[in-house]
């Protein structure tokens, strides 16, 4: 597969500032959240998946369903914060750092699939 370039012109303002900047933003953002978390799950591990394989195994179960069952955590929680508006008694997770986790997530699953060589829908 070849590596295509897209000419899209990333001129859009959103909030006075370039869409693209801001997108950049978040995407440091999550590596950074990412990196952190990582320091406290897996950092004497060579595995970056070592906390969900763990947890997958324990349970007896492939670590995609175990990384689906997490990520329906977090859905469920956004869900939850939702319906009460934002009112939380958790401070320290925002709604942010929740949607930080599932893009965390969603993107640890597609490399695991990718390093299996498998895709499931294809």
């Amino acid at each position: 597969m070849t590596e295509e370039r897209f000419d899209y012109d990333f001129g859009s303002v959103l909030g006075g500032r370039p869409v693209v900047d801001e997108f950049r933003d978040e995407l440091e953002a999550i590596y950074k959240l990412h990196a952190a978390k990582c320091s406290d799950y897996t950092a004497d591990s060579a595995d970056r998946l070592a906390n969900y394989r763990f947890s997958a195994s324990m349970m007896g179960i492939p670590i995609e369903r175990g990384m689906l069952g997490r990520l329906a955590e977090k859905f469920f929680r956004l869900k939850s914060i939702f319906e009460k508006d934002g009112d939380v008694k958790v401070a320290d997770e925002t709604i942010q750092d929740t949607l930080r986790d599932i893009a965390v997530m969603c993107v640890l699953l597609k490399l695991e699939l990718d390093g299996r060589g498998r895709d499931f829908f294809a």
